[in-house]
């Protein structure tokens, strides 16, 4: 198909050793696709040089400073002037060298195109044994049982969205639950997901990862029960 125009939307805190490396791969997709894309880092509150490196490397940059991954991501959005959105982590633990796996993917019947680590390759280190074995499978098993999805890794962060399908949900969530929500409010609008298998690599060394399995976990379960119950 022939590509519109996208924008690729990667939220940030405190990724100064990655994010460069991120924004790179992205270039070499748009240049190898001739696609005429763009970059949008949302620094999320940073205190290293992220929004430097971004900027040097030609990337857009936009500060969000209300805390959280749903913060984030909604503030990308909504700076976002495209037609398709791809969103993925600047911690280079997702490949962004597979954006084209997404657009593979992609067509006219097709709102959201999501990576499933599970159906593809898992670097070993590079998810913790409860998330891998637990906490995702559990938490997808809800989503797909409580809303009728039918996924296989609903806690990937890489995907492809459609524009005008953001634009008709109201999202609520401001946390890593947001994640979930995009899901669910996708599920409930009979927009069309689709999956397709992805790696994960280890982060870099030393790394203090963002998420708390937990803490969020809990918070995405108890989401997900309130919203079917309101449903």
């Amino acid at each position: 198909m022939k590509y519109k125009t996208i924008i690729v939307v990667i939220p940030c805190l405190n990724e100064e050793k990655t994010v460069g490396v991120c924004i790179d791969k992205c270039r070499q997709v748009f240049s190898k696709l001739n696609i005429t894309g763009e970059i949008l880092v949302v620094d999320n509150g940073s205190v290293d040089k992220t929004s430097k490196i971004a900027e040097e490397n030609n990337a857009d940059v936009t500060i969000c400073l209300q805390k959280g991954y749903g913060h984030a991501l909604r503030h990308g959005f909504e700076h976002a002037d495209c037609d398709y959105i791809i969103m993925g982590d600047a911690d280079n633990t997702y490949d962004f060298l597979e954006i084209p796996l997404l657009l593979d993917k992609l067509d006219d019947s097709v709102d959201m195109v999501i990576g499933s680590r599970f159906k593809g390759c898992i670097q070993a280190g590079a998810m913790p044994f409860l998330n891998r074995y637990i906490g995702t499978p559990f938490l997808t098993f809800v989503l797909n049982f409580l809303f009728g999805t039918n996924l296989t890794d609903s806690q990937c962060g890489l995907r492809l969205i459609r524009k005008s399908a953001l634009e008709k949900i109201n999202f609520k969530t401001t946390g890593m639950e947001f994640a979930t929500e995009m899901l669910v409010e996708f599920a409930k609008h009979n927009f069309e997901i689709v999956e397709v298998p992805i790696s994960l690599h280890k982060g870099i060394n030393g790394r203090k990862p963002h998420l708390r399995p937990w803490r969020d976990g809990f918070r995405i379960l108890s989401y997900m029960i309130r919203e079917r119950i309101n449903y």
